[in-house]
C-alpha cells in the first residue's frame, strides 16, 4: 500500500495532502501567502487524522516549479527536512503539468473530446511583461500527461508560432489552460486558431497527490538532498504584490 504526502506551496494557498493508494484526503490554507506558518501544522493534522507516523509515508511530493521563488523554497525546506528525517525519498512534479492534469480531468466534454482523439494541453502562465512559463502535454488515456514541450520560460511571439507550427493534430482536440492566455498578447490566439480556453481549472496538494502516485509508480523518487526547485530563469526579478 502507498502512502505519499504532497506538499503545494507554490499557489496562493497553501494546501497538503495525504493519500493511501485510492483514498485522498487534503487540508488547505485559509489565508494568502503565508505558506511557512500553514505548512507544517497541516502536514502534522493530516498525519494525526490518518493514524500514521511520517516514518510510514513512502514518498514526499512537492511542486518543483515554476513559479513563485519564495513558495517553491518553503516547498522544497519542508520536504527535504522531513523526508532527510525518515530516510524518505521525494518526487517532484511540473505545476504546468499540474495545470494540464487538470484540464484532462475536467476537460471531455468542454472540449468536445472523443475517445479516438488525442487531446493536447497547452499549459501558460504569466510570469511577468511579456514573459511566459509554457509546456505542452497529451492526454494518453489515463491521468498521467505526457510532455510534448518540456517546460520553458518564452515570449508571446514564442508561443503563437509554436501553436502555428504545431500540426500534429487537428485544432478542435487542443486546449489552452492558465492564465497567461488572459494577456492581452495572447488572449485572442485562442479563438482564433479554433482553440478551446479552459477557465477555472484550479490545481492543489490534491492534484499534486495523483501526479505523485503515477510518478512513484514509475520510479521518479529523489533523494532528500537532490529536491531543488526548478525555476527556469533565475535571475528574474519578480514583482512584489
Amino acid at each position: 500500500m502507498t502512502t505519499l504526502l504532497a506538499i503545494d506551496t507554490a499557489a496562493d494557498i497553501c494546501s497538503v495532502a495525504l493519500v493511501q493508494d485510492s483514498v485522498q484526503i487534503k487540508r488547505s490554507g485559509s489565508v494568502v501567502r503565508k505558506h511557512a506558518n500553514d505548512v507544517l501544522p497541516m502536514v502534522q493534522a493530516l498525519l494525526d487524522e490518518s493514524s500514521l507516523r511520517l516514518s510510514q509515508l513512502d514518498a514526499i511530493v512537492i511542486v518543483s516549479g515554476p513559479g513563485s521563488f519564495t513558495g517553491l523554497r518553503i516547498g522544497a525546506a519542508v520536504a527535504q527536512g522531513l523526508a532527510f528525517g525518515v530516510d524518505i525519498p521525494v518526487i517532484r512534479i511540473s505545476a504546468l503539468m499540474m495545470l494540464a492534469r487538470a484540464a484532462f480531468k475536467t476537460s471531455c466534454e468542454t472540449a468536445n473530446a472523443s475517445t479516438h482523439i488525442q487531446r493536447i494541453v497547452y499549459a501558460c502562465v504569466h510570469a511577468r511583461e511579456d514573459e511566459y512559463y509554457f509546456s505542452c502535454y497529451r492526454d494518453n488515456g489515463s491521468e498521467q500527461p505526457v510532455v510534448l514541450i518540456e517546460d520553458q520560460i518564452c515570449d508571446s511571439a514564442s508561443i503563437l508560432a509554436l501553436l502555428e507550427t504545431d500540426v500534429n493534430v487537428q485544432d478542435h482536440s487542443r486546449c489552452c489552460v492558465g492564465n497567461g492566455w488572459q494577456q492581452s498578447a495572447l488572449r485572442h490566439a485562442t479563438e482564433s486558431r479554433g482553440l478551446v480556453l479552459l477557465s477555472g481549472v484550479g490545481t492543489d496538494a490534491g492534484t499534486l497527490c495523483d501526479l505523485g502516485q503515477y510518478a512513484f509508480a514509475s520510479g521518479q523518487l529523489e533523494a532528500a538532498d537532490e529536491a531543488l526547485p526548478i525555476y527556469l530563469k533565475e535571475d528574474m526579478a519578480y514583482r512584489r504584490s
